[in-house]
């Protein structure tokens, strides 16, 4: 079987076709061709996972010092159904254009969220920005032009 060249790591779907390619060389021995190409490959979704999906760089302190005064609070976590911030939602089919579509899933990828959600809260800031009363939204007159 030919093993395709090893490459950088770019996409997700070459993310995930790595990590498929590393699941079948766990057995691989150390120094071994497999086990090389399993260093390499893990290497490489490291350096991509690392780089996508950074941690925060804080650095937690550990002591172990006296605190100073501490108060206990009661009930300061809000109760379940004060968590809840869904609104009732309604299942449509739309028709987009590939280009809107490829749009959304681009920016999202950027900001690591769904695309569907992005184009959901469009259309909610479109509804309420015209949801509004007329003088609300526009400070300028519509000059009618007679027949």
């Amino acid at each position: 079987m030919a093993k395709k060249e090893i490459k950088p790591i770019r996409t997700k779907a070459e993310h995930r076709a790595a990590l498929k390619e590393i699941n079948a060389l766990m057995s691989a021995r150390p120094g071994t061709p497999e086990g090389d190409r399993l260093d390499v490959l893990a290497t490489l979704v490291e350096a991509w996972e690392k780089k996508r999906y950074p941690l925060p760089s804080a650095k937690i302190k550990y002591t172990d010092e006296p605190l100073g005064k501490l108060r206990v609070m009661a009930n300061f976590l809000a109760a379940p159904e004060d968590l809840v911030f869904r609104e009732e939602g309604v299942k449509v089919t739309l028709s987009l254009s590939k280009r809107s579509v490829e749009f959304f899933k681009r920016e999202a990828a950027k900001h690591n969220t769904q695309y569907q959600r992005m184009i959901r809260r469009l259309l909610d800031a479109y509804a309420e920005h015209h949801a509004r009363p007329q003088e609300a939204r526009s400070t300028r007159t519509r000059v009618r032009r007679g027949s």
